[in-house]
């Protein structure tokens, strides 16, 4: 239900269907597994990864990812634990940030790559880090990485 509402909501501000129509593509769009359809939108995304966050919270990373990341495209799926590990770092998990930038990172999202490799970095893991950038670099990631992160 909750998927339901959300998904009508989106397409009545997003696209200003009448409520019969968005009721209409919110069941097609959870009939043909399409749940996280109305995430393309920031409104849609602060609740995907809100959704995320209780299923990690509640299951954990593996369980959250299959129960709704499954059917996305890696690097759509990239985005959601992006959100998520953002969302960790601000709650004080830095723990569970670090290995969901990883998972995020490991489906090919730059942003997750530079910002596990600058997690690495503050741990000491200097190696590592530097794959991680380049890694990010070859990806498309467009910001200024740093050839070393120390003394902080």
């Amino acid at each position: 239900m909750l998927v339901l509402g959300a998904v009508t909501g989106w397409s009545r501000s997003a696209i200003g269907t009448p409520t019969w129509a968005a009721w209409t593509i919110a069941a097609l769009a959870i009939c043909v597994g399409l749940p996280f359809a109305w995430a393309a939108t920031p409104l849609g995304t602060r609740g995907a990864t809100h959704l995320l966050l209780n299923a990690y919270r509640r299951e954990g990373l593996e369980a959250a990812e299959r129960q709704y990341l499954s059917r996305l495209a890696p690097r759509r799926a990239g985005l959601q634990l992006f959100n998520l590990a953002l969302a960790l770092e601000r709650a004080g998990d830095q723990d569970g940030a670090h290995a969901v930038y990883r998972r995020a990172a490991e489906c090919g999202f730059p942003p997750a790559m530079a910002n596990l490799a600058y997690g690495l970095s503050r741990r000491g893991e200097e190696a590592e880090a530097q794959v991680w950038y380049h890694r990010a670099v070859e990806a498309g990631y467009t910001h200024e990485v740093p050839r070393r992160v120390d003394g902080e």
